[in-house]
């Protein structure tokens, strides 16, 4: 990994909460300010939010809807204040599939804190979507590099 203490000390914190949503669910709200400032800036493909309250928003939003969340394959890369989390984000509803979407969250750390404050995810929202369907998900693959590659 590479990364100075007090970086590697933030997004290895980070790894580990995101880790503990699986088993502690909306318990782990109540911890999003020891990760993250008041004041976060959260972006993705749909959204941005500014601040506390709607970021945990975004989360209440997510343990209301998935009955399954879980995140795993973590690889983290970057710096003292800034770091890239890569991961696999696994979501389940009550009945049907897990959609498995690879996520990359670029994490930013204001000088003197050890907290997130610009987090920037990306995701592929097709590919998860099609994810829990092998014929459909190769489908679309092919398709992707027929136009893109």
């Amino acid at each position: 990994m590479g990364l100075p203490s007090k970086s590697a000390a933030v997004a290895t914190r980070l790894q580990k909460y995101y880790e503990g949503f699986a088993s502690e669910r909306e318990s782990a709200l109540h911890r999003l300010g020891e990760h993250f400032t008041d004041d976060i800036h959260f972006r993705d493909p749909f959204r941005e939010t500014h601040g506390m309250p709607a970021f945990r928003e975004l989360f209440v939003r997510m343990f209301k809807q998935y009955p399954t969340v879980a995140f795993d394959s973590f690889r983290i890369d970057g710096d003292d204040r800034a770091f890239t989390l890569t991961y696999v984000m696994r979501l389940g509803m009550v009945v049907g599939p897990e959609f498995v979407t690879p996520m990359a969250s670029v994490c930013r750390v204001r000088a003197g804190e050890d907290r997130v404050s610009d987090l920037l995810d990306f995701y592929d929202f097709s590919s998860s979507l099609v994810s829990p369907f092998p014929l459909v998900a190769a489908a679309y693959r092919k398709l992707v590099n027929a136009l893109f590659l």
